[in-house]
């Protein structure tokens, strides 16, 4: 691929990514969402490591974006320009003991790009969702008069970061990253007759918006051992109070469920911009990576977030602190020029288990899956194109609850190129 071809193809691709209207995208998602600020995003924003389980920790090399340690950015070379961009489809069945439906959908992952600075000091730019939020979920009462009660929500956070990373020596790197947090959430409760015309029912809508910075910390260290290379990787994320405002709209209507126009008779709260904190919380991960240097490459991590102190203006929405252990590997059999095709293509696999921060009824919500991927070179340059599938599930249908089973594709096209280096012969 020439440079000026990249460059038009990046420059297309950055206008298409900066287009996106990202607070609008909807995903399919799990219908726990509706807890705290819905469904995080836990799994590595890079392709490439999806496809390992979504080991990211000690995870560090040339031509890797791994936003997950800013500390992998000092990897960089000198004299190189990386982007990295995805996308993703899901599809999946949500079952209980009675019921099961399935969906899909398709939407933006990542975006992110990588260059030096200095000799020893590589930054990074990028956008990712931060959280999702869409469920709709309706519960029946026969208590006092049979009425439902039906929860609906939608939006998501979106995270657009700014990551150094620092050579201290040719050993051992440090990193941070500074996050803006942005988007919408939005909230409704309807309190509902379905069996009476003659009952006014009740509606309670909110919507917050989140605007804030948070900060994050990574450190590599490498542990040359003969003809292997060992690294250690430690991340840390600070816990932040993140500021937001919210609309609260509570009024009496006739109709106003499963689709039917609202007819408003009164409104009951109205309230305008008003301040809310909320506490986000601290966290910390390690993960080990060993390369025999000959195409092998294998990792694991742990991360754990103390969700139990989340809270929203001194609310706490029982949540649970989280954790979750990931496996990966990779391999690629040859990269010499005069190497048959398909063994330059690097494969990939790994396995994770998730405790989520979800606690329903003192049922804890685990999701584990498994990952398979490959890297597939573009002919006669560091470029490749990149996939990862992923089978999981996540939740039970014990005690009356959700149990999800999916399946996702994310799709990336991963750009290395030496954008600084003159040309000597034209």
């Amino acid at each position: 691929m020439k440079y000026k071809d990249i460059k038009y193809f990046l420059l297309s691709l950055i206008v298409i990514v900066l287009n996106v209207n990202v607070d609008a995208q909807s995903d399919l998602s799990t219908p726990y969402s509706r807890f705290g600020l819905g469904d995080i995003y836990t799994s590595s924003p890079s392709t490439m490591l999806k496809g390992m389980g979504g080991v990211a920790n000690a995870m560090s090399d040339h031509c890797l974006l791994n936003p997950n340690n800013p500390a992998a950015y000092a990897s960089i070379d000198t004299l190189s320009f990386l982007f990295d961009a995805g996308f993703y489809i899901k599809t999946a069945t949500f079952s209980t003991n009675k019921l099961s439906e399935s969906g899909s959908n398709a939407s933006f992952d990542y975006a992110s790009i990588g260059l030096s600075a200095t000799k020893r000091w590589k930054i990074g730019l990028g956008i990712m969702p931060y959280t999702n939020r869409e469920y709709n979920v309706i519960t029946e009462h026969h208590d006092l008069g049979s009425y439902n009660i039906a929860f609906q929500g939608e939006g998501g956070l979106n995270r657009v970061f700014f990551a150094n990373g620092l050579k201290i020596t040719d050993d051992l790197s440090v990193g941070v990253t500074a996050s803006f947090i942005f988007g919408t959430l939005f909230d409704n409760t309807t309190i509902y007759y379905p069996d009476s015309t003659y009952f006014l029912n009740g509606k309670r809508s909110i919507e917050m918006r989140v605007n804030d910075f948070k900060f994050d910390y990574g450190v590599i260290y490498r542990l040359p051992i003969n003809k292997y290379d060992i690294a250690l990787g430690l991340t840390y994320s600070q816990g932040s109070n993140i500021s937001s405002k919210r609309d609260i709209f509570i009024r009496n209507m006739f109709k106003g469920y499963n689709n039917l126009a609202e007819s408003p008779i009164d409104t009951l709260k109205y309230i305008e911009n008003e301040n809310v904190s909320i506490k986000i919380p601290q966290g910390f991960g390690a993960g080990i990576k060993f390369d025999n240097k000959k195409g092998f490459v294998v990792g694991a991590d742990f991360n754990w977030a103390a969700w139990e102190g989340f809270s929203m203006n001194g609310i706490n929405d029982s949540l649970q602190n989280s954790w979750n252990v990931a496996i990966g590997c990779s391999y690629k059999p040859e990269s010499t020029s005069i190497s048959k095709y398909y063994k330059k293509i690097t494969y990939r696999a790994g396995f994770h288990f998730d405790q989520t921060y979800y606690n329903i009824y003192g049922q804890s919500i685990n999701r584990y899956g498994i990952t398979l991927g490959a890297g597939i070179p573009v002919p006669r340059s560091l470029t490749s194109f990149n996939i990862a599938l992923e089978f999981g599930t996540m939740g039970t249908v014990k005690n009356n609850l959700v149990k999800e089973s999916y399946f996702n594709i994310s799709i990336s096209m991963s750009i290395y190129d030496r954008w600084f280096v003159k040309k000597r012969y034209q």
